[in-house]
Order: C-alpha cells, then sequence, then structure tokens
C-alpha cells in the first residue's frame, strides 16, 4: 500500500477519534437506537453482516456506537449503525454506546468521515494483509485463496488494491467509491494508464449516489483491454539482415515458377527494409507501381514468393517470404 494511501485513511482515522473526545461511554438497548437520518448508504452487504454478527455471538461488540442523545431516552447512530444492525441480527438486546451532543453539521461530517474511513480501512487492511499473504506463498493465488475460503479473482482483487497508488487514494479519500471491484480497477489502471485512472477517477467523482459506479469503472477497463489488443495486432519488426552487397545472385532467386490457378484478389506487400533487396525493393515499385503478390503462380519453395511491380505482369521479382509484409488485400 502506498504512503499516501495509508496517509489519507489514517488521517480520516485521526479525525473520527478527534470527534469522540468527551463522549460519555455507558450501554443502551437496541429498541433504543435509530439509524442516522441522513444515512448515506443505501446498501449493506448482507453475507458481511452476516459475519460480523457471528463475530458478536462470539465475543460481543467490542467498539462502542457513536450516538447523540433525542427525547425521551432515545438516541441517533452517527457511526455505527453496521454494528447495531449485526448486534440485532446476532440476538443481542444491547450495545456499548458513546454519547455525544453535537450539531447536524458535525453528525454529518462525522457519519461521512465513517463511512469513507471504516468501510475503506477494512478493505485496505484486508488488502494489505493478503498481499502479505501472496508474498509468503511466493504468488501463489490458489494457495492464499484456500486459506481464506475464498476464489482466486478475490484474491487478485484485493491484491491489486493494495497496490493503488495516488488517484485511488484520493478516489477513497474523497468518498467517491468505496466499491473493491472498483478501486481494483482504478488501482490496475493506474499501473498502466496514468491518464486514463485520472479520468476515471473524475468520473467517479462526477457521478451521483445512485450512479453504477462498477458499470463506469468496467467500461474504461474494457477500453484499456481494447487498446492493448488493437497494439498487439501491429507487425513484429523483421530480423535484420545484412549480407555483403557484393554476394553473388543466390539460387532461389533465379528458380523458375511453376504455374497454380489464378485467384481474382490483389494482395499488396511491403520488404522489410533490413532486407539486402530493399533498395532494389523501393526502386522498382516506385518506377513500376506497387508490389503486389503473384497469385496465379508460386516459386518450388514455399520460403520464395514472386512479386509484381505494377499491373502489367511485366516486372517480376522474388524474395523471401519471411521478409515480406501484408500491406492490405483488395
Amino acid at each position: 500500500m502506498t504512503n499516501a494511501l495509508t496517509s489519507s485513511i489514517t488521517r480520516l482515522g485521526q479525525q473520527l477519534d478527534t470527534f469522540k473526545k468527551g463522549a460519555a461511554y455507558t450501554t443502551a438497548a437496541l429498541d433504543c437506537l435509530q439509524p442516522y437520518a441522513r444515512q448515506s448508504r443505501t446498501f449493506i452487504d448482507p453475507q458481511a453482516l452476516s459475519e460480523l454478527a457471528a463475530t458478536f455471538v462470539e465475543v460481543g461488540v467490542l467498539e462502542p456506537l457513536l450516538v447523540r442523545p433525542l427525547d425521551a431516552g432515545r438516541y441517533e447512530i452517527i457511526a455505527g449503525e453496521r454494528r447495531w444492525r449485526a448486534a440485532k441480527l446476532a440476538g443481542l438486546t444491547g450495545v456499548p454506546i458513546l454519547v455525544k451532543s453535537l450539531t447536524d453539521e458535525e453528525a454529518d461530517k462525522i457519519h461521512l468521515y465513517e463511512n469513507i474511513h471504516r468501510e475503506n480501512l477494512s478493505t485496505l487492511d484486508l488488502a494489505r494483509r493478503i498481499e502479505l499473504d501472496l508474498q509468503e506463498a511466493k504468488g501463489n493465488l490458489s494457495a492464499v485463496a484456500a486459506k481464506y475460503g475464498k476464489s482466486k479473482s478475490w484474491v487478485s482483487k484485493l491484491s491489486t488494491i493494495a497496490k493503488g497508488g495516488d488517484i485511488m487514494a484520493d478516489v477513497v479519500q474523497t468518498g467517491a467509491s468505496s466499491d473493491r471491484a472498483v478501486l481494483s480497477t482504478l488501482a490496475a489502471l493506474e499501473r498502466k494508464s496514468p491518464e486514463q485512472a485520472k479520468e476515471l477517477s473524475k468520473r467517479l467523482k462526477e457521478a451521483g449516489s445512485a450512479a453504477n459506479k462498477r458499470s463506469i469503472a468496467e467500461g474504461f477497463a474494457e477500453a484499456s483491454k481494447s487498446a492493448k489488443a488493437e497494439k498487439s495486432l501491429k507487425p513484429a519488426r523483421f530480423p535484420r539482415e545484412t549480407p555483403a552487397q557484393d554476394e553473388e545472385e543466390p539460387a532461389w532467386r533465379q528458380s523458375s515458377a511453376k504455374s497454380r490457378r489464378s485467384a481474382l484478389i490483389q494482395v499488396m506487400l511491403e520488404l522489410s527494409p533490413h532486407s539486402r533487396y530493399a533498395t532494389e525493393f523501393t526502386q522498382m515499385s516506385k518506377k513500376y507501381g506497387a508490389a503486389r503478390l503473384v497469385l496465379d503462380a508460386s516459386h518450388t519453395s514455399t520460403q520464395y514468393v514472386l512479386v509484381d511491380f505494377g499491373d502489367t505482369g511485366l516486372r517480376r521479382r522474388t524474395y523471401a517470404a519471411q521478409e515480406l509484409r501484408l500491406l492490405s488485400v483488395a
């Protein structure tokens, strides 16, 4: 995990601790608590909630919820709604709380920090642990996945998040997204194409809370894959060949052709600039016309091909097949 990302998360944690100073510790019945009126989170992972509830059954709720007092002995949960829901799921009747009088502005700020800090700190701490496990397992995804009872994809995604850079750190700090799939995509993109990562970060911040940010990230990932595939289709560089200039004409250049059925298509070619015949090829092309593969006859050896310059069929030369590159088919 980068220093920038660790620092941003640490700062949020320190701000939360500052707000909790001066709060009174006590316990409260679950029925006396109610969720924050301006709750920004619309989805709580039921699987994660179930796992948290199982932990509470074993050891109880160790960290108090931060609340502010309401009328008639009731409290509003500012930070800790997931713990409250998990406690209910675990069958508990009460939880520890920290009670503090807060203005609406203070409550909103703490609620925001809690959502950013706690959710992403959990993800990033887990990601850092996964990365350490992978290092100990010498990169064996299957071994680490088996350890956690998860898929290799799950391990790979968290490992990618652990390697996130400053752009991802900014997304975490501003609360633009806490989705593991989104953070994984952004972290991977940041290493390959920082400019695209910056654009994705901008889109995530501009998108509304109801927007499907995972879909936005997937679109960027697909575009990156397409660009990579396009790049891989570029022809390989020709091998360099540097024979002596006064070397005699090889026998394959003088070999006769054997006839075959003609075709209606035209195959346009170019020759490697490293071929000993590059100058000849260029001069013939300029003087007589573009180079075309001869389709109605072939060389006696499959290692060589016949090439016509122009469309008269009167200017023909033989070249090594590996030195020629296809330009177009018409």
